[in-house]
């Protein structure tokens, strides 16, 4: 398993596409430049023959078992359907074009509309105008980011996905929305069951830690606990920590100076997702409301 994971890592940093011209479903997109890469593919901004500017997720699938490669192709096919189901149900889910799969290269790909930069990159940026110093982002903004993640999640929840790797870059700016552009490793049964699958700190503690005779169970909880570390990377910079004060401030850093965005913090920061905040908690809390 570990093996297969690696490969897929390895191949995803891969760079080699970007000045190339990728027949999918027979139409000819030419790669101009990597956006990001995850343990399951890399990211490209490209431009369809007709001119449109498009994003595409490649995945790599080479030198797997056939069985695993049927198996991983249809959870992305899945993916890609349940992703245009629920962009019926929310303006925060991206637009899918095609999705292909090359059985020769053992690729698949997912051809989106091109959004902008991604939250994490927004965050980064304005810290660095700011050098560091007090939030990146001003608390008006800071709550029209909140609000939209919490709906995309009520989404998921509604529809009984856990996403289990919500982090600032995998939203994406399309103007002032956030959009969200796959299911993380909800619905990759290559993953479930494994620990440490998820992004460090951003994926909750039950997922990342590996606890010798706990059995591993992943629920709703998991994303709320994605959503508090996204609140404090807004405030703060960084992510939170795995600890019991984890909704504490950096070292060296002060408190936020709004109360009910630092009670939020509290509910959602919380080591065991039996007391961690629910969504309908979240979605009535004053800071969601106000």
């Amino acid at each position: 398993m570990g093996g297969i994971l690696n490969l897929l890592s390895r191949l995803s940093n891969d760079d080699s596409l970007v000045g190339r011209v990728v027949l999918i479903h027979g139409r000819p997109y030419a790669f101009q430049r990597r956006l990001g890469s995850g343990g399951f593919g890399s990211v490209y901004a490209a431009r369809a023959s007709h001119g449109m500017p498009v994003a595409v997720k490649v995945i790599h699938l080479t030198n797997l078992p056939p069985d695993r490669t049927r198996n991983l192709v249809q959870v992305y096919l899945n993916e890609v359907q349940n992703l245009e189901r629920l962009r019926q149900e929310s303006r925060h889910v991206v637009v899918i074009h095609d999705f292909d799969f090359d059985a020769a290269s053992g690729t698949a790909y997912i051809v989106m509309e091109l959004g902008g930069e991604t939250l994490s990159t927004l965050i980064k940026r304005l810290r660095g105008m700011t050098r560091g110093q007090g939030p990146s982002i001003d608390l008006m903004m800071i709550k029209a980011f909140w609000n939209q993640m919490v709906n995309i999640v009520g989404t998921l929840h509604a529809n009984r996905i856990v996403h289990m790797d919500l982090k600032p870059d995998n939203l994406i700016l399309f103007g002032p929305t956030l959009k969200i552009a796959d299911l993380g490793i909800s619905k990759k049964s290559e993953a479930l069951g494994q620990a440490r699958m998820g992004t460090p700190f951003f994926s909750a503690p039950e997922i990342m830690q590996d606890i010798p005779g706990l059995q591993r169970s992943y629920g709703p909880k998991a994303d709320i606990w994605s959503l508090g570390a996204i609140l404090y990377f807004m405030v703060y910079g960084v992510p939170p920590m795995y600890h019991q004060f984890a909704a504490n401030p950096p070292r060296g850093l002060p408190t936020f100076p709004d109360p009910a965005l630092n009670d939020l913090l509290r509910r959602t920061l919380v080591l065991s997702p039996h007391t961690r905040a629910d969504i309908q908690t979240i979605r009535n809390h004053p800071f969601s409301q106000s």
